[in-house]
């Protein structure tokens, strides 16, 4: 396992630029290695999404706290939609947060969506990774996800997608980088923290792709590149799992899954981040991604969070 600083860096950094890469693409029914090539190449700026914005929203409150606050969460979460409304929200997202800027309680602002079904998109999981960072096991790092997925998604696939994602977030943190990953190992580990047999059987699938040496053509195919988080969490884990060394690679790989490129990029980049720290990010990258030294920043008092320093 690398230093706590470090993997903070990674994490953030790595979820920032696989938002960047991606959300050029966002949308694609198919994506070339190509054009994924061309954009690494050009050196112009590349801008976040609401992806990196609510990540950012999420590690500034567990750099402050420690913990999930929820009514506070859900307070900051609108006020960074507020704040910058234009960063690519989705219309129920836009509303959602609309409604509780203007007093509606998170909790009925939540179950309200999607005619009373909740919503089980993957916001909640694009922007959980730091949770892994906040962590003291496993089991907090679920906990805390389904914390903080309480103001947005009340649907238990919305739910599930952030339990997945920081959970394949702590464990990538956990390990050496030294050592070739244990992929069988990694998802049994993840497939536990999930009390879905859907959510358990996309996890296998992944773990028989990974066997089959599957690009991301039928990686997408197979278990999804969708805006739900059924349709995406899983592309993300099996993204990084492919990638896992390698930061260009596993977000090349993401993006060429098309669809919601940004949002899948973004959590596999965090995964392949967490595990290898900042120095996987290629160093013409850095100075292209709005927000580096943000991500920077608030890795930096994650790290002295999680080594007890909170308040």
């Amino acid at each position: 396992m690398i230093g706590s600083v470090d993997t903070a860096r990674g994490l953030l950094l790595g979820l920032l630029a696989g938002d960047c890469f991606g959300a050029p693409f966002e949308g694609a029914a198919t994506v070339g290695e190509a054009a994924v090539r061309t954009l690494e190449q050009t050196g112009e700026p590349l801008r976040y999404t609401d992806d990196s914005a609510l990540a950012f929203a999420f590690a500034a409150h567990l750099a402050e706290h420690g913990e999930v606050r929820v009514d506070r969460l859900a307070r900051e979460f609108a006020d960074t939609w507020r704040a910058q409304p234009w960063r690519g929200y989705g219309a129920g997202a836009a509303r959602l947060f609309a409604r509780i800027a203007e007093g509606t309680p998170w909790e009925q602002a939540a179950r309200d969506q999607f005619g009373g079904s909740g919503s089980y998109g993957n916001g909640a999981a694009m922007r959980v990774a730091p949770a892994a960072l906040a962590a003291r096991d496993l089991g907090h790092a679920a906990e805390l996800a389904r914390q903080s997925a309480l103001p947005s998604h009340a649907h238990e696939d919305g739910t599930l997608g952030a339990v997945c994602q920081a959970g394949a977030a702590f464990l990538a943190a956990q390990q050496d980088p030294g050592i070739q990953l244990d992929t069988t190992e990694f998802l049994g580990a993840l497939s536990e923290t999930l009390a879905s047999a859907r959510w358990r059987d996309s996890l296998e699938r992944a773990g028989t792709l990974l066997r089959e040496e599957a690009g991301p053509e039928r990686a997408a195919r197979e278990l999804g590149n969708g805006v739900a988080a059924p349709d995406s969490v899983p592309a993300a884990v099996y993204a990084f799992l492919r990638e896992p060394d390698d930061l260009a690679a596993c977000l090349r790989f993401a993006i060429r899954m098309a669809g919601d490129t940004d949002t899948i990029a973004a959590m596999a980049g965090a995964l392949t981040g967490a595990r290898c720290g900042p120095a996987t990010l290629p160093v013409p990258w850095h100075a292209r991604l709005e927000g580096a030294e943000r991500a920077v920043e608030l890795a930096d008092r994650l790290a002295v969070t999680s080594s007890g320093g909170a308040r």
